[in-house]
């Protein structure tokens, strides 16, 4: 059994002390602290008010403490890769969010509370154990961006055609064996992602859905395609690879992708900056954003040599 080494430790909580200390008297808006094995949130991280961005990603944090609310400008919130098994409760007191990222999390449910966010536009949830959405969801209307992948929902609730904003959906692998009846709601719906579900048929509804370029639905269960819903989308690029479909002869659909003809589909589709990025043809795992654009703040030298510390210190192990 590997025990981490004091100093190491001692490393670590310094790095982050001296981190925070410099965001607070410089009044910084973002700060990362990802990667410093915290196990609970910093207190110290209560004065920094002018905080916009903060990143939290990748320790083994539990629970935020309801003073999280004096953080009265901060608007985007990671907490990915941390030890959450509830919705933080805390965050009722923070509205304003505008992004949050709890993905890799043990979070079973969505709290009704959500409906409080109203301003939220990104919300990635990946790879959580999510089972249901509630309802309340459908309050989020300002959402642009929502990820739910490698979780274990097997409906959506009609609420979710509520979210009249919505771009970008991707629910990839869960047990999703229908869709809402009214999904053709979700008109600004650009990129939907369904793959590794257990759906067998589709909503012709969804062909209303004009600004739809990407439908994922690979390794699903469609036996037939569902040849009117696709004639009425000669718009969208289809991807039904690994489905055990029966196909009849010599019939060629030039939006759709199936096992077999891949090549001669796929030379069919143009290059738009959509269908050519990774983020939306795969639908990461979780999010990337970056912040810092508009804070220009620059590193001394020292910081820079300082930064190497805490990822080098990590083989100073004892067995």
């Amino acid at each position: 059994m590997n025990v981490v080494n004091p100093v190491y430790d001692f490393i670590q909580r310094n790095r982050v002390l001296s981190l925070i200390e410099k965001a607070q008297n410089s009044e910084a808006r973002t700060l990362a602290l990802d990667d410093f094995d915290l196990k609970c949130f910093p207190d110290d991280l209560l004065f920094c008010h002018s905080l916009y961005s903060l990143k939290l990603g990748h320790n083994f944090i539990k629970e935020l403490p309801t003073s999280i609310t004096q953080l009265k400008n901060l608007q985007h919130l990671s907490l990915e890769y941390n030890n959450l098994s509830e919705f933080p409760e805390a965050l009722r007191g923070i509205p304003q969010l505008v992004s949050l990222n709890i993905s890799h999390n043990p979070i079973k449910d969505l709290t009704k509370d959500i409906r409080c966010f109203s301003s939220l536009e990104i919300l990635w949830c990946n790879s959580c154990c999510l089972t249901r959405f509630p309802k309340e969801i459908g309050n989020l209307t300002k959402l642009d961006t929502l990820g739910a992948r490698h979780n274990r929902l097997s409906k959506l609730p009609d609420e979710i055609c509520c979210l009249l904003n919505l771009r970008w959906l991707t629910l990839e692998d869960n047990k999703l064996c229908t869709l809402p009846k009214e999904v053709d709601n979700l008109k600004l719906l650009k990129h939907l992602n369904l793959n590794n579900n257990n759906l067998n048929c589709l909503p012709h509804r969804i062909s209303r859905i004009k600004n739809l370029r990407y439908l994922h639905l690979q390794n699903n269960e469609f036996f037939s395609l569902p040849e009117k819903t696709i004639f009425a989308m000669p718009h969208t690029k289809i991807n039904l690879r690994n489905n055990p479909l029966q196909l009849e002869d010599n019939k060629v659909f030039t939006n759709v992708i199936i096992t077999g003809l891949e090549n001669d589909i796929l030379d069919m589709f143009g290059h738009d900056s959509d269908s050519s990025s990774d983020d939306w043809d795969n639908s990461l795992d979780s999010s990337d954003l970056n912040y810092s654009a508009t804070d220009s703040e620059s590193d001394n030298e020292n910081e820079e040599v300082v930064s190497h510390i805490p990822i080098l210190s990590k083989f100073l192990v004892t067995c």
